[in-house]
This record gives structure tokens, sequence and C-alpha cells, in this order.
């Protein structure tokens, strides 16, 4: 990555996240060039990094060392995608640089046939789903890409993934981001969600909020570390600290009564659902 130009286009906290890793990661930051249209977000950011900010998607790329953006990374809502790419389409023209979206449920071929015509038929894209403890050097992303990528704009990928994600995957279609989507773009939702609920019971059992909270949270780190440590199935994990008639027993039982891990899976498959009805609208 070292000398490459990439043009961040949204400076929001994932935005800040490929910021921070990539300067962490040892690029230069004088190679990295954000548009955001909140001011003081850039100000802080300008502040922060010592990147280059701008307002303005055309003066973003416009004002790359030589004049060629090597990458451009999206990091706008999805309805925003489709306006940045049609704005900016006739220096993607000339530049043909990577095109690399983190949108949420915007495909692939979406983000390709905005941006390409007769004259523009090689658009490299990559599409990541990262995920939010990204923002604590702890994430997690899928990533795929059309045939018009070139090996060495692969490495850029990865090189942005890596610096993003502590584990990062590439796949084949889009049907299998919306997936990622579903599982590790989502996920961490589901983990605060349950995180709650054992809040909320913990302080009926009379426990202290603040105790309480950090209990759960190691916990689930914990936890998270054993299933990353071994070979072993997460199922094996769990049977390993279930002891027959005992309390952890007891909980699993009245999980399983109520169909807990059933209506799990059924949220995973409405999230996937719902990346796909995204990608069509």
């Amino acid at each position: 990555m070292v000398g490459k130009n990439i043009c961040l286009i949204g400076g929001g906290n994932m935005g800040e996240s490929i910021i921070a890793g990539l300067i962490q990661g040892g690029h230069d930051k004088g190679g990295i060039y954000v548009a955001d249209p909140y001011q003081p977000r850039l100000e802080y950011l300008k502040k922060t990094y010592g990147v280059f900010v701008t307002t303005s998607n055309i003066e973003c790329l416009n004002g790359v060392k030589n004049g060629k953006p090597d990458i451009i990374i999206i990091a706008t809502k999805p309805s925003y995608v489709p306006v940045v790419i049609s704005e900016t389409r006739d220096i993607l023209k000339r530049t043909n640089p990577l095109l690399m979206s983190i949108a949420a449920g915007v495909s692939s071929s979406s983000i390709y046939n905005w941006a390409s015509d007769d004259e523009y038929k090689t658009v490299a894209v990559v599409r990541m789903m990262p995920n939010t403890p990204a923002l604590v050097n702890e994430g997690a992303a899928g990533l795929i890409s059309n045939e018009y990528v070139t090996p060495e704009q692969k490495a850029l990928a990865e090189t942005v993934a890596k610096n993003l994600s502590k584990y990062f995957f590439w796949f084949k279609t889009d049907r299998d981001i919306d997936s990622v989507t579903a599982i590790s773009g989502s996920g961490p939702a589901y983990f605060f969600y349950v995180m709650e609920a054992m809040e909320k019971a913990a302080v009926e059992m009379g426990l202290d909020k603040e105790s309480s909270r950090k209990l759960i949270a190691q916990t689930c780190i914990g936890a998270g570390k054993m299933v990353l440590g071994t070979d072993k199935e997460i199922s094996e994990l769990r049977a390993a600290v279930t002891s027959p008639n005992g309390t952890t027993h007891a909980a699993i039982e009245s999980m399983k009564a109520d169909s807990v891990g059933e209506h799990i899976a059924k949220g995973c498959h409405a999230a996937k659902a719902r990346s796909i009805e995204l990608s069509k609208m």
C-alpha cells in the first residue's frame, strides 16, 4: 500500500476505523483523502489523523497525488452509493481505480452497473461487509470481487480488510455477502440483545449493574476466545460446561423449551432476506 492513493467517501465511524487501521498499518497519511458533507467531522479527522479532507467527492478524487486514485472506498449510507458513483463517474472512467464499497445491502453488480457504460466496461469492484467491532480492533469481514479486479487490486483490498478486521474471508457471490451481513455484519446486535437480557436477569437477582455488565462482557469475550482457540465444535464446548442436572443444564433446557436456538436462526435468515431486499431497491 506504500505510495497508493486512497480516497474514502464517508468519514463516519467505520470510515474512521479504516483511516486509523491504515495509518497504524504503516500507510502514509498523506496518501489518504477523505470526503464527507459534515465539516465538523472533517475537521476532527484532519486534526486527529492529518489526512486530506474535503466536502466535495470530486475534489477528493481530483486532489490525489499524480491525479490518479488507486482505490476509492465508499463508506456512505446505502442510498448515497449511486449518487456518489454518478457524481464521480467521469473520474472513474479516466483513472480506472478499484471501487470498494462497504455499504450494506448494495450488491457488487449494482455498483458495476452504476459505474460502467459502453466506453467503460472494466470497472473493478470489491464489496466488503465489515462489522462494528472494527471500532475496537476486533472486527470480522467478508469480501467478494468481480472479474475485473486485478491481483494487485485484490491485494489492496486485502490490506484494507486486514487493517480493519482481525478475520476476513473471500467469498464468491453477492448472496454470500448477504449471508455474511446476517451473521457477522448484524451479529454484534444479537450478542448485545442476549447481553441485555442477561444484565436484566442479573439485576433482578440482586447484582449491581456495573458488576453485571463487566461479568457479562468478559464472559462473552472469553467464550469467543475459547472458540477461536480450538478445533472443537461449538456444541462440544457448550456440552463441556453443561453438567447433567447442574445449573447450566437447567438454563439450557429452559432455553430449548422456548426454542431459543430456532428463533436465533430465524432472525439470521430474516437479516439475510432483508439484505437481499435492500439490494433490489
